[in-house]
């Protein structure tokens, strides 16, 4: 809260002696001014802004952020998606589904990755299809890794395996958001 306070007096001292005069005054930034890292730096750095301008509005100044549509899209669109297919051999979708519900995802998100949605054919197929979201490639990379070294992993992988193997074949292609898309 301090460091808040003190970027808030910050951006309070930077303004000119002559803005002083109105207590009305308006200070407005272009969101591309922020250049975002990461969509989640740029949500914090919007947070920052709002909670700026509720102190400064406190002090007798009003901070305006600016954005548009397209500069929003284009700081969310940078996450990577990972669509996986997972091909159960026969009557081995319930313990493939049970390791994922018991061990899997909360592996995921411990080593980095988004869980976003897990899904089972409607038709009866013997699969497990998900979407998980990473920063980007590196980071997907990175989190892969980390998830395949982790000894929960190991050990959960080899009790769910204990009657025999459960995945028969496995795919996954990355995937970028749309401009249109509803979800970036």
């Amino acid at each position: 809260m301090s460091r808040l306070i003190s970027h808030a007096q910050t951006l309070n001292a930077s303004k000119s002696d002559s803005n002083h005069a109105s207590a009305q005054d308006d200070r407005t930034i272009q969101a591309s001014q922020l250049s975002p890292k990461s969509p989640s730096t740029f949500g914090k750095t919007l947070l920052l802004w709002a909670l700026a301008s509720l102190i400064g509005g406190g002090l007798g100044y009003c901070y305006t952020l600016k954005i548009s549509q397209a500069e929003a899209n284009r700081a969310e669109a940078k996450k990577l998606y990972e669509l996986r297919t997972y091909t159960a051999l026969p009557g081995r979708l319930d313990a493939l589904n049970k390791r994922f519900r018991d061990h899997t995802t909360q592996l995921f998100a411990k080593h980095g990755m988004t869980n976003v949605i897990y899904l089972t054919p409607a038709n009866g197929d013997n699969k497990l299809i998900y979407l998980i979201a990473h920063e980007n490639e590196a980071a997907a990379a990175a989190s892969w890794k980390a998830f395949r070294e982790d000894p929960a992993w190991k050990a959960a992988r080899e009790a769910s395996e204990a009657d025999g193997k459960i995945v028969e074949k496995v795919e996954s292609v990355y995937l970028n958001a749309t401009d249109y898309s509803p979800m970036k």
